[in-house]
Order: C-alpha cells, then structure tokens, then sequence
C-alpha cells in the first residue's frame, strides 16, 4: 500500500509539474504568437487623419508589432479625458486643447506626432449666400458653429473676426459635429460655421459659401492636429510609443507625397462619394514633430487670452524615441 501510495502521489507530482508547464507553454507561445501591442486610439472622420488610415491599410502598424483599434470621438478635445482615465491610449486632438491640458493639469500630455497643418480652403468660415450674414460684421449677435467650445476651432473663428474687427464676445458660438454643419447651414440654424474638410466641400454642394479662411493671415499655415498619450501610458509603453511614432512619420510622408492615396481613402471612413473626395481641398501632414512649428500655436492662444502669458516649454510636451533623443 506503501509503494501504492507513493507511485500515485510521484505520478500526481509528475501529472502537475507537466501540467503547470504545459499551461505555462501555451500561455508563452499565445502570447508570442500575438506579438503585438493593442493600441486604442481616438479618431475623427476628417481630412486630418488620412494617414492614420493609410498605415492601418497598408498593414504597417501590424509590421511594427502594433495593433491599433479605432473609435470616433466627435472632437479632440473630448479624447483627452478618455486618455486621463485610460479608456483610450491615444487620441488625435487639435494643438490647442493638448496644450490647454498640459497647462491646466487635465492630463499630463505627451504628444506622439503631428497630424495636421492647415493650407489656404481648409478651414473657412461658412455662410449661405441667402443667410443672415452676408458679411462678417452681420455676425454680430448670431450663432457660430463649431465643433468642441475652447479648441483650434473656435481659437482661429475669434482670430478671424477680431482681424475683421468684429468682437469675437459679440456672437455666439454653438457646438455641434462637423458632419452636423452643413445641414445646419443650409436651415438657418446658425448664421456661419467653422468647418473643415471634408465637410467643406459638402457644405459648398449644399449651397453654402466661405465668408472668411481662418488660416489666413496670422493664422496662415497653422498647426492644426496632432496625436497624444498621457506621459504614464508612454513611460509604460516606450517601445510601442516610438513604433507608433516611427509608423506615423512613414505614413504622414508618404500622403504628403501623394494626395491621390488621400483622395481614395476619404470615401471609406468620411462616408462621403468619390465625387466629392476629389473636391476636397488639402493640407499637408508634417512627418516631424517640432516644437519650433507648436510655438506658433502657443503664440496665437497667448494672444487671445487663452494662454497666460510668458514662455511656455512646448518641448517637454513631445515624444521623442530613445534613439532620436540628443
């Protein structure tokens, strides 16, 4: 019974040992076999993020190692406190709501890449020729859509009126999604709307027409966009951070090299027709992060009291890969 005994518990023994590393073997090979990090990111159906869908088609987040799914948020501003708390590692959002939660202490930004910079047509201030306000000045007392209250949105909308001599506290700005403006438009809803591309060129189809370009004069080439984590996502994932970076940089470059890639993929997550994707006027995507080109950003929202005023270490607010860092 002895002997028994001790053949059965060597047996148990042996049964558990192979056992535990058998369960410690698959769990290893799932792992390895998976190999990749799951990112999930916050996005908007806009010009601005072409590239972002251009990596994700041409598989090149998944040759980095990176599998990265997407979610709508209706504004950049609204993916912050999706990322403070974790429901989102990164989101793409306008410069001036970033910088307003890193100086706030809403979230401890950092940013990943560039996304956006603004160009002549892409990004007006839109009447009906039949509205309310046949000029900037009828602008008095009426509605401006846009889309987050506090962002780049509104920031270049009251930069256009005051530049047109009209106080931005005179009129009243609504919020409301972009794919939401052109319709508004077209009923009256509001008097003028700030809109970007892709929804230019249906507001254009549906009648309306540009009462000022918000990116013109001290306004012209401005940053619009970008991509960011929290700082404690990137110190906990700083492999996948800079694979993230490096893709980006890939994708940015190869759709400023040829919009014919952005014109084609407009129409499968913007829903609107081929037709109109032609139309649609754009800007360029900088495939470097460089806080020269933020400080712009930093200077327009000092000017409208948005920013305190003083320097501002938009520096310490980027990203930078280990290898690249001096």
């Amino acid at each position: 019974m002895f002997r028994t005994a001790l053949a059965l518990s060597t047996s148990l023994g042996l049964f558990l040992v192979s056992g535990c590393g058998l369960l410690s073997g698959s769990e290893g090979e799932a792992n390895s076999e998976s190999g990749s990090t799951t990112i999930n990111l916050g996005t908007m159906p806009a010009v601005d993020v072409a590239p972002l869908h251009l990596a994700k088609k041409k598989g090149y987040f998944k040759d980095a190692g990176l599998e990265v799914n997407l979610s709508t948020i209706p504004g950049g501003a609204r993916g912050i406190p999706k990322i403070a708390s974790g429901e989102l590692d990164i989101t793409f959002g306008n410069w001036v709501s970033f910088i307003r939660a890193q100086q706030k202490g809403t979230a401890d930004i950092k940013a990943l890449s560039d996304a956006y910079q603004a160009e002549e047509g892409t990004f007006l201030l839109m009447h009906m020729p039949n509205g309310r306000a046949q000029e900037i000045s009828d602008l008095k007392g009426e509605k401006i859509a846009v889309n987050t209250r506090g962002n780049l949105n509104e920031l270049t909308a009251r930069t256009t009126l005051k530049t047109h001599g009209v106080d931005p506290d005179s009129v009243e700005f609504v919020t409301m999604d972009f794919p939401d403006m052109p319709t508004a438009l077209r009923n009256g809803d509001v008097a003028a709307a700030s809109v970007i591309e892709p929804f230019i060129s249906r507001a254009n189809q549906l009648g309306a027409q540009t009462l000022a370009d918000q990116t013109s004069g001290p306004t012209a080439n401005m940053p619009i966009a970008g991509y960011a984590a929290t700082n404690d996502w990137v110190q906990n994932h700083q492999e996948a951070a800079a694979d993230f970076q490096r893709v980006m940089a890939k994708a940015q470059a190869e759709a400023n090299d040829d919009r014919s890639q952005v014109e084609q993929l407009l129409p499968q997550y913007t829903e609107i027709e081929p037709k109109t994707a032609s139309l649609v006027t754009i800007g360029s995507y900088p495939s470097t992060l460089e806080a020269s080109r933020l400080k712009s950003v930093v200077s327009l929202m000092q000017n409208n009291g948005e920013l305190p005023s003083g320097e501002f270490d938009i520096e310490s607010m980027l990203f930078h890969a280990p290898d690249e860092q001096q």
